[in-house]
C-alpha cells in the first residue's frame, strides 16, 4: 500500500512538474524569441546611428566598426544588391529575395552561407535610400537560453528530489500506523494480541490507533470467551457417555464427540461428509434424511457391533441462521446395561411376587379353612406351626430384598473393623443345629484376621455359602471352610460334597431367584448367592466356582480387605 501511495503521488508530481516544464519552455522559447528580436534591432538601431554620423567611405566605414563581438554588418542599394560586407569581400551579390530585405524591421535566422554559423537578420532602410543589414550570431543566445534551460531543469530535478523525500517522510508518518494495525489484527487473528504504541506525530493518528487497541482489546477478550465456552462445551459434549452428531441441510457431518468417533472410527476427515460416509446403518440414514426433510424428531433403538443402541435424532431449528448451520442433531447412548438392568429389575419383581405369593397364599388358604371351621381340633396346632413358617420364610425373603437393594444402592454401611474369624465362629454356631441334625462333618481352618468392613455384610457372606453347601448336600457328607489372607486379600471358600451344579447353570447362579431344579422346594429365598455377588462387588472382591454333578461345588470369593 506504501508503495503504491508513494508511486501514484510521485507520478503525480512528476506529471505536474512536466507540465509547469512544458509550459515554462515555451515560455521561454518565445521570450528568447522576443529578446533576440529586440537585441538584433538594438544593433540595427546603433550601427543606423553610426552610419548617418558617418561621413568617410562605405570602406571606411567598415572597417572602423567594431565587429570584433561577432556582428556583421552588410549595405546593400536600394534593389538589394550588395555594396559592401563586413565579412565578405565580395560586391554585387543580389541579395533582395532574402527574407530581412523582403520584409524590412523582421527578424530571421539562417545559417551564413558565408560564415557557416547561424544567425540572427534584420534589415532597415537608410536616409541615403540603402539598406542597412545586420546579423548577429544565433549561438551566444542558444546558449543563453540553454544556460537558463538547464538551471531550470535542475531546480526542477531538485524540487522533485525535496518533494519525493517529504512524500516518503509523510507516507511514513501516515502508513506507518497503519501496518502496526495489520500486524495487530494478523496477531489477534493468531490468537497472540499485543497493544500498538502510540507513535504516530499526528494525534488523529494516535486517537485512531487507540480506539483500534480498544476494540482490539474486546475482540480478544471476546475470541478467548468463545475460545474456553468451546472448550467447555467439547468438554462437556465428551463427558456425556453419549455420541453426539451434527449435521447441516446438506446432511454433511459439522461436528462429533469421542464418543461418535468411537462408534463410527471418525477422524477429523470426515467433516463436511455425507451421513452415509460413515454410517452403515440404513434405519439410522434413512432417519437423518426424514428429519432433515420434515423436521419430525425420531426416537429408536439399533443394534451395533453387539451393543444395544439407544438414537435420538431431534430437528435443529435454523431459522434465520445461515444456511451451513446444523439441522440435523444425532444423540447415541449405549443402552445395552441399562436395558440388561432393566430386564432383570422386570424379573426381580415378577419373581419376588411369585416368591411372596406362595407363603401369603397357604396363609389365606388356613385362615380360610379355620373361618369356615374346617379345621379339625387336633390339627391347629399343626397349622399354626405352617403359619409360623410360612411367615417365617416371607421375613427371610424381605429381608433378603431389603438386603440385595441396600447393596445395589451403595448406601453408606457402619464399616468397623472387625475380627472375619470371630463372625465365622458364630455363623457357625448359628448353623449347627442344621449340620448336626444331618449328621455333617465339618473342617474350618480360619486365620485371625482383622478387616475394616460391616460385619452384617460378612456375616450375610458367610451364612449363605455355608447355608447352601448344608442344603445341597446329603447327610454324612464333609464341608470343608477356609478362611486366610493373601496379598492384601482376603479368601475365602467353601467345598461341599453336595449334588453339584451342571456346567450350563454355573453362570447363572449368581441371578436373583434363579434355581437350578425349579421344582426342588429348600426353602430358600433364591437371593443367596445373588447377595453374595454384590457383597463381593462391595469390596471389590471376584469369585470363582467349580462345580461338576455328583461330586460336589466349591466357591471362593476374594475380597480386598
Amino acid at each position: 500500500m506504501r508503495k503504491q501511495l508513494i508511486r501514484k503521488n510521485l507520478m503525480l508530481v512528476i506529471g505536474t512538474f512536466l507540465v509547469f516544464f512544458l509550459v515554462a519552455l515555451i515560455t521561454i522559447y518565445f521570450y528568447w524569441q522576443e529578446q533576440s528580436k529586440t537585441l538584433v534591432s538594438y544593433v540595427l538601431s546603433e550601427v543606423e546611428v553610426e552610419y548617418e554620423q558617418f561621413d568617410g567611405s562605405l570602406e571606411d566605414f567598415i572597417l572602423n566598426f567594431d565587429t570584433d563581438t561577432g556582428r556583421r554588418i552588410t549595405i546593400l542599394d536600394e534593389n538589394g544588391i550588395v555594396l559592401i560586407d563586413s565579412d565578405d569581400p565580395r560586391t554585387g551579390q543580389d541579395k533582395s529575395q532574402r527574407p530581412e530585405i523582403k520584409n524590412l524591421g523582421s527578424v530571421a535566422t539562417r545559417t551564413s552561407e558565408t560564415v557557416g554559423v547561424e544567425l540572427l537578420y534584420m534589415a532597415t532602410e537608410l536616409d541615403d535610400g540603402n539598406i542597412l543589414r545586420v546579423a548577429i550570431p544565433l549561438q551566444a543566445q542558444a546558449k543563453l537560453y540553454s544556460t537558463i534551460l538547464w538551471i531550470y531543469i535542475g531546480i526542477t530535478i531538485l524540487l522533485i528530489g525535496v518533494y519525493y523525500a517529504g512524500l516518503i517522510r509523510i507516507n511514513q508518518n501516515l502508513l506507518a500506523p497503519w501496518e502496526k494495525v495489520k500486524v495487530g489484527l494478523q496477531n489477534l487473528a493468531s490468537g497472540n494480541y499485543q497493544m500498538m504504541a502510540l507513535t504516530s506525530p499526528y494525534p488523529e493518528i494516535n486517537e485512531l490507533l487507540n480506539e483500534m487497541n480498544q476494540i482490539n482489546l474486546e475482540t480478544d477478550q471476546h475470541l478467548r470467551s468463545i475460545e474456553t465456552y468451546q472448550i467447555q462445551l467439547k468438554e462437556i459434549l465428551n463427558e456425556l457417555k453419549q455420541a453426539v452428531m451434527l449435521f447441516d441441510e446438506k446432511e454433511m457431518l459439522v461436528y462429533f464427540n469421542t464418543d461418535a468417533a468411537s462408534y463410527f472410527s471418525l477422524s477429523d476427515d470426515a467433516y463436511d461428509k455425507p451421513s452415509y460416509y460413515m454410517i452403515r446403518d440404513i434405519d439410522l440414514k434413512q432417519a437423518i434424511h426424514d428429519v432433515n426433510e420434515d423436521h419430525q424428531n425420531r426416537v429408536f433403538d439399533f443394534k451395533h457391533e453387539g451393543k444395544l443402541l439407544e438414537v435420538k435424532v431431534f430437528h435443529v431449528n435454523a431459522e434465520g441462521r445461515n444456511r451451513s448451520h446444523a439441522t440435523v442433531l444425532v444423540l447415541i447412548k449405549d443402552v445395552t446395561h441399562d436395558r440388561a438392568i432393566e430386564q432383570i429389575k422386570k424379573d426381580f419383581f415378577s419373581h419376588a411376587s411369585h416368591e411372596l405369593k406362595s407363603p401369603l397364599t397357604a396363609i389365606r388358604g388356613y385362615a380360610e379353612l379355620i373361618e369356615h371351621g374346617l379345621i379339625k381340633e387336633n390339627e391347629y396346632q399343626k397349622i399354626a406351626h405352617d403359619i409360623v413358617l410360612q411367615s417365617e420364610t416371607m421375613t427371610a425373603l424381605v429381608e433378603d430384598m431389603l438386603m440385595l437393594s441396600r447393596l445395589e444402592n451403595l448406601k453408606e454401611s457402619n464399616e468397623t473393623k472387625v475380627m472375619l474369624n470371630q463372625v465365622l465362629e458364630t455363623v457357625i454356631h448359628q448353623l449347627k443345629p442344621i449340620i448336626d441334625s444331618k449328621n455333617m462333618k465339618l473342617s474350618v481352618k480360619a486365620q485371625p484376621i482383622e478387616a475394616l468392613c460391616d460385619p452384617v455384610d460378612m456375616q450375610k457372606l458367610f451364612k449363605n455359602l455355608i447355608e447352601n453347601a448344608i442344603k445341597y448336600s446329603d447327610a454324612e457328607k464333609k464341608i470343608e471352610i477356609n478362611l486366610s489372607r493373601t496379598n492384601d486379600k482376603v479368601h475365602f471358600s467353601v467345598k461341599d460334597q453336595g449334588i453339584g451344579i451342571a456346567e450350563e447353570h454355573q453362570q447363572r447362579v449368581f441371578e436373583r431367584f434363579y434355581r437350578v431344579d425349579k421344582g426342588r422346594l429348600d426353602g430358600g429365598t433364591g437371593l443367596g448367592l445373588a447377595i453374595v455377588k454384590h457383597i463381593s462387588l462391595k469390596y471389590h472382591g471376584s469369585i470363582d466356582l467349580k462345580s461338576s454333578l455328583s461330586r460336589g461345588t466349591t466357591i471362593t470369593v476374594k475380597l480386598d480387605l
